[in-house]
């Protein structure tokens, strides 16, 4: 039991991880950290707002993971027959991601809503499922 959840036998494929994970998800908050010390150096009385800058939304999250399962799928399918466990995973992933998102775009229509804890917590699930599973399926390219 304990080589499966030792993570030094995970066999982690990192360029993946970089450049599918990491890069698209923190250059947009880099990106806009960047951008307002630069318009910060040009108007003084400017008050930058961490909360704006950091604030990534239980959308964007659901947006980059129906992306990534959608990317994978695409690389994945040719496997599809030899890996059908993983391959059904990805769907009923991808089911569960756009039926959340359907959610997310009811919620939004009433002004007041504001995405809260669990909101996230369940956002943050799926994204994590999105994120193994893929990156499962870069594996076995």
């Amino acid at each position: 039991m304990w080589r499966i959840i030792n993570p030094i036998n995970w066999n982690l494929q990192w360029k993946w991880i970089i450049w599918q994970v990491v890069v698209p998800i923190l250059s947009p908050i880099g990106m806009s950290v960047i951008f307002v010390y630069l318009w910060e150096s040009g108007q003084p009385g400017f008050v930058i707002r961490w909360p704006i800058i950091i604030d990534i939304s239980p959308w964007a999250l659901i947006f980059y993971s129906m992306t990534l399962i959608g990317a994978a799928m695409h690389d994945f399918s040719p496997k599809f027959p030899d890996h059908q466990a993983l391959g059904y995973s990805l769907i009923a992933t991808a089911i569960a991601v756009v039926l959340y998102a359907g959610f997310i775009v009811i919620w939004r229509h009433d002004p007041k809503w504001n995405p809260g804890v669990a909101v996230y917590s369940v956002t943050g699930g799926l994204l994590l499922a999105s994120i193994g599973l893929c990156h499962q399926g870069a594996k076995v390219r």
